[in-house]
């Protein structure tokens, strides 16, 4: 059985006390322990089944949540990664969910970062996979004017699932190995195009301005997180977020157990450890 094919996600909408909606789904069990996943640049709530079946074997309660402007969520207009953990908590309260991990991949990482700089005291554990880390001048420079440039034009190719992974298939010819092979598990190439499909269905607004946020200061640096519990996973042949910014972020983490693997890629470490991360993040106190 595919471990993300099988999974079956409910897709719900919550109005938050601004007026915006925000978009989650939930899988694996409902009494179980809650594991926030925060999905990559771009994505939406669907890429949370990448750790599905793993929820399920785990007994763990697992919700997806997509990112202003990007699938079900509301555009959140000048937003900072500080002000992701107050809609965080606002949909813990409304779910009854007193404490919880989180877990960002990709660009969903600095996510999950200001979760544990700014709530530490509702989390449970906090997960960084292939997670990103603050950019240089140069990267920082071309990060405010990119994405506005760039997502139009991909988006293109991400009209729908089919065409979707179509594309997916003909970039892997340019991943390493490991991720290339990652595409070929049954299951993971309709998840990764459903999540981008779906996160960018709305428009190109969301995730260009996401894309800013990169270049900008986060509002909290790495060393000023105290919260005891992160963990981190990296892979050493990762192309698209190198290990050495894996190596540098969990560096300048006070508390933070990292494991880094000589052999995998971007996405191969999630696909390949799913079952190893979600027991971390559940089993920490």
């Amino acid at each position: 059985m595919s471990p993300v094919a099988s999974a079956s996600a409910n897709h719900k909408l919550l109005q938050l006390h601004d007026g915006r909606v925000l978009g989650y789904a939930e899988d694996g069990n409902p009494e179980g322990k809650a594991l926030f996943y925060f999905h990559g640049y771009p994505g939406s709530r669907f890429e949370a089944r990448f750790l599905a079946e793993a929820a399920a074997q785990t007994g763990a309660r697992l919700l997806g949540v997509d990112r202003p402007g990007m699938g079900l969520s509301t555009f959140q207009p000048n937003r900072r990664y500080l002000d992701w953990p107050d809609d965080v908590i606002e949909l813990a309260d409304r779910l009854h969910i007193d404490h919880f991990a989180v877990a960002g991949l990709s660009g969903g990482s600095p996510y999950a970062l200001a979760c544990a700089y700014k709530i530490p005291q509702r989390l449970t554990a906090c997960g960084i996979i292939s997670g990103v880390g603050p950019i240089g001048p140069f990267l920082a420079f071309l990060s405010q004017w990119m994405p506005w440039l760039m997502l139009p034009i991909i988006r293109r190719s991400f009209q729908n699932e089919d065409q979707a992974q179509r594309t997916l298939v003909q970039a892997a010819e340019k991943w390493i190995e490991a991720d290339r092979k990652c595409l070929q598990v049954p299951g993971v190439k309709e998840l990764m195009a459903a999540s981008l499909v779906e996160g960018l269905r709305p428009g190109t607004r969301g995730a260009a301005y996401e894309g800013t946020l990169f270049g900008r200061p986060w509002g909290f640096k790495l060393e000023e997180i105290n919260f005891p519990a992160i963990c981190l996973w990296h892979g050493e042949l990762d192309k698209e977020v190198s290990i050495t910014t894996g190596r540098a972020v969990a560096g300048k983490l006070a508390h933070c157990q990292a494991t880094y693997y000589p052999g995998e890629g971007h996405i191969s470490v999630i696909v390949n450890h799913a079952q190893a991360i979600v027991e971390a993040l559940i089993t920490s106190v």
